[in-house]
């Protein structure tokens, strides 16, 4: 019964998944739309609703790829890095 089990829950995780990523061909796998649908591929497109500065209730929906909000959050780093750097007193203490 257990073999059984087992079978049919490896056959029922393989249903799902297409036959573009079952091959591993290299190309992501798409909707009827054209749409990537693998949400960690670099080219899907995600978006998010951001506060708009200045306001209390306005939003505003920004839609980027996974690779340009990577771009996004380095370049915020690296200006919270900077501004760190350029304010600090320079005294270190333990």
């Amino acid at each position: 019964m257990k073999k059984i089990c087992a079978l049919a829950c490896t056959a029922l995780m393989f249903a799902g998944v297409p036959a573009s990523a079952q091959q591993g061909t290299g190309e992501p796998a798409r909707d009827a739309e054209g749409k990537i649908t693998d949400e960690k591929h670099p080219d899907y497109i995600l978006c998010r609703t951001e506060s708009v500065i200045g306001s209390r209730a306005k939003k505003r929906r920004v839609c980027l790829t996974n690779r340009e909000w990577a771009r996004v959050a380095r370049e915020g780093r690296g200006l919270a890095s900077a501004m760190a750097e350029k304010n600090s007193s320079g005294l270190i203490t333990n």
